[in-house]
């Protein structure tokens, strides 16, 4: 069987600076009453500038704000040594001459290498929390990113807006965070993004699945993804 693609390009049409000073931006969603926000994956405990104790963050992303990459974290200086550096090592050094603004404040902030990644917002009370985030936690990637007390992640997390406050949604059952491969239950493995269906009474969850982490490197299993549909009990 042939196909034959009749689609014509796009016109073209420039490209325009939002916002930057953002590390490693991941997800972009639009709030129910229209504002933009992004997850933002952290510094890692590596390299020849490693910057200790940085949890991944979701921002409001406002036109023309800088966000303070590659010298700041959650609008702290990263040159602290109680605060950023890391173990044995002397304090990060600060990188830009001159500052270019005032970076601002997080909306929230999660576990040191959760991997905040792709999100979507509830907009119907059919399914629960209008306006909260809904926000896919890949995992920790210990030890390539740094070594870590106990594995974080693996789940999904509602955020509400106003204040913060990060909730687990849907997490494995078991002590602490970890994926099911290695509690050895049925469960999530790797989510790397969230997003409501057009009703809004469904979340669907795309997870990786099985990613093996060792010092010599990293191996993803073949076959072992899955996509999760999460509906309210009472709904269906």
């Amino acid at each position: 069987m042939h196909w034959r693609c009749h689609a014509r390009p796009a016109a073209r049409r420039p490209v325009e600076l939002v916002a930057w000073g953002l590390r490693n931006p991941y997800g972009l969603a639009f709030s129910p009453d229209g504002r933009l926000f992004a997850t933002e994956n952290q510094y890692d405990v590596r390299g020849s500038r490693p910057v200790f104790g940085t949890g991944d963050l979701l921002w409001e992303i406002k036109s023309g704000q800088w966000y303070g990459w590659p010298d700041f974290f959650a609008g702290e200086p990263i040159n602290d040594a109680n605060r950023f550096g890391a173990p044995n090592r002397s304090a990060p050094t600060m990188l830009l001459a001159k500052e270019p603004g005032v970076p601002p404040r997080p909306v929230a902030k999660f576990g040191v290498h959760s991997s905040a990644d792709g999100f979507d917002f509830s907009r119907e009370a059919a399914f629960g929390h209008p306006g909260d985030a809904f926000v896919a936690e890949f995992g920790d990637m210990a030890p390539v990113v740094g070594k870590i007390e106990a594995p974080v992640g693996f789940r999904v997390s509602r955020v509400e807006l106003e204040g913060g406050v990060i909730h687990p949604f849907a997490v494995n059952r078991g002590r602490g965070d970890a994926p099911a491969s290695k509690l050895g239950t049925g469960g999530l493995e790797r989510p790397i993004a969230a997003r409501f269906n057009p009703l809004g009474d469904a979340l669907y969850i795309v997870d990786f699945g099985v990613m093996r982490v060792e010092p010599a490197g990293v191996t993803p299993v073949e076959n072992t993804g899955v996509l999760w549909r999460i509906t309210r009990e009472d709904s269906r």
